[in-house]
């Protein structure tokens, strides 16, 4: 992955690669060496996660400062190596007439940031197998503009074992990196390997403290493989209920990055996510869905809200004697604070009517657990003359009410 001179005709190897790092510095006996500095750089640690540096952004606010270290430099050195540094030094920045400058990073940084004014001073990484470490004095590269580090250090990255952490962080890489999108890939595989069989109760404890992406990552990976489509439906909920226990953020998560992912919830569209004491909710099935999913198990909605309360229309064929097409209402898992009368009401869109008939009524209250629902004889529903299908979907509404206790 190395240069070289285009008339060379052999890329350097590694012994040419690294003198040409020593090349790129050389200057050690300078690192806060008062006699070879006209600076002193005020380092504020502050106790803040890993954030990126916003545009325009001086690093000052309200966060408390955990310590501070002071290193002195040469502003030549730095100025050549980052464009932040060379806009501190000169008319770019507030502190370019003053001989004390400050930058503030948070605690999780400060080794990243110590290894990368020492790779600006001598061209050279510290050896290291710790491919989080490299992110982490990528991130930092990035942060501080020093694009001879972000280079090597993504090399670097592309050459070691992924960790589940550097994974992780690799799927978040600003597209200002060069390499961000080969780290991607990479941090995609290894995490598609490693959760393989990711419904497996063996991993269930770690995946539902992975993020977003690296969930996405997962199913986008592993969901041709997978045999029940039912318990990735109920694995992405869970996931989600975990993770985002606030539940309007949890239903845009929900319905824009997961759902769409699982065929399960595909099936069922026109989904309306609302969360008010009385809602209606539409929902559509295509005969093929019905016709080729009924014979291996149900079909699941994506969940609805009602007064915080969360529930999602189930639909099925049951075998044997009744033969019959059903349609449930179910809760999810119950965390709604309001407490009252729950009215449930199923209606299908007929032919040659176009308008919708109701099947099912029924009130219960908030707290019971129950699915309540209708079935229709399966002969009457899936025949090509079928009243209930209306350019070949069947068109389900579903409404649900929660009168408050007074």
């Amino acid at each position: 992955m190395a240069g070289g001179d285009a008339s060379s005709g052999a890329a350097p190897g590694p012994e040419t690669a690294r003198e040409a790092e020593v090349d790129a510095g050389g200057f050690e006996f300078a690192f806060d060496n008062e006699a070879f500095s006209d600076r002193v750089l005020r380092i504020e640690v502050v106790g803040a996660g890993r954030k990126r540096r916003r545009e325009g952004d001086d690093g000052e606010g309200s966060t408390p400062v955990l310590r501070v270290k002071t290193i002195h430099i040469s502003s030549v050195i730095l100025a050549a190596k980052s464009s932040f540094f060379f806009k501190l030094f000169s008319n770019g920045m507030k502190e370019s007439g003053q001989r004390q400058s400050t930058v503030r990073i948070a605690d999780s940084e400060e080794n990243a940031f110590m290894e990368l004014l020492w790779f600006m001073y001598n061209g050279r990484l510290t050896p290291t197998t710790d491919s989080t470490l490299l992110v982490d004095i990528l991130m930092a590269a990035d942060k501080f503009d020093v694009v001879s580090c972000t280079k090597l250090c993504g090399q670097r990255l592309i050459g070691l074992p992924m960790t589940l952490e550097s994974a992780l962080r690799c799927l978040d890489l600003p597209c200002s990196i060069s390499m961000a999108a080969d780290l991607s890939e990479a941090a995609k595989k290894f995490l598609a390997k490693r959760y393989e069989k990711f419904l497996s109760t063996k991993f269930q404890d770690e995946l539902m403290r992975i993020p977003l992406s690296g969930i996405v990552a997962i199913l986008s990976r592993n969901l041709p493989g997978v045999a029940s489509e039912k318990s990735v439906y109920d694995f992405v909920l869970r996931w989600a209920d975990l993770q985002y226990p606030n539940s309007e953020e949890r239903r845009k998560i929900l319905s824009s990055s997961l759902l769409p992912m699982v065929p399960l919830a595909r099936s069922m569209t026109n989904v309306i996510l609302i969360d008010q004491p009385s809602c209606i909710i539409n929902f559509s099935l295509k005969r093929e869905h019905c016709s080729g999913s009924f014979s291996s198990g149900s079909m699941r909605s994506p969940p609805f809200y009602c007064a915080g309360h969360g529930f999602f229309l189930s639909a099925h064929r049951r075998m044997g004697p009744s033969n019959s097409f059903v349609l449930i209402i179910q809760k999810l898992e119950d965390k709604g604070l309001v407490r009252g009368t729950l009215d449930y009401e199923i209606d299908v869109k007929t032919t040659p009517s176009l308008e919708f008939t109701t099947l099912w009524r029924r009130t219960t209250t908030t707290g019971c657990r129950q699915g309540f629902g209708c079935r229709l004889p399966w002969p009457e529903v899936i025949p090509d003359d079928s009243p209930f299908f209306v350019d070949d979907k069947l068109h389900i509404r579903v409404h649900v009410k929660i009168t408050l206790q007074p």
